[in-house]
């Protein structure tokens, strides 16, 4: 396994940050120690655990045995967890250019998970997710919806 991720992620730094928060002392075993929490947004730059510096885009994971909380990148959560919170991050844009567009299923997943959205809100999602043309009614509906999920992102810094 190589030592380091590339671009400036620090694969081992992570590796051991995260050791040292899992009651696990093996690797792969304390990988499953883990979970995605929820995502949020910093206001001001912050540092991964790998070390890497900027990063906004936060994904809060928890420890189910230590009960230890810490944010990680974007990117490290994809490679340690094998989360896709790029794609969340992505769907969280494309809402904030337009609202009238449609979340991809790994956002409707997740904040369904989380209790941002209904069960029936999630069910409308998957029915009109690539849909583009919307009645008046449904539009209104998702942009409820989209507006729903925009406040639930947390944002961290000066406020």
């Amino acid at each position: 396994m190589l030592s380091t991720m590339s671009d400036g992620y620090n694969f081992q730094q992570l590796k051991t940050e995260i050791l040292s928060r899992s009651r696990a002392t093996d690797w792969e075993i304390a990988k499953s120690e883990w979970y995605l929490v929820g995502i949020s947004e910093a206001e001001t730059p912050e540092t991964c655990l790998c070390s890497h510096f900027p990063i906004i885009e936060l994904c809060t994971i928890g420890n189910r045995i230590t009960k230890i909380h810490v944010d990680v990148g974007n990117v490290c959560v994809k490679r340690f967890l094998g989360f896709r919170s790029d794609l969340i991050f992505a769907s969280i844009k494309r809402i904030r250019v337009d609202i009238c567009k449609s979340v991809g299923a790994e956002a409707t997943v997740l904040f369904h998970e989380q209790g941002i959205i209904n069960a029936w809100e999630y069910g409308f999602q998957q029915s009109t997710m690539k849909k583009r043309n919307l009645s008046a009614k449904q539009l209104e509906t998702r942009i409820a919806i989209n507006r729903k999920i925009l406040a639930s992102i947390g944002r961290r810094g000066i406020q």
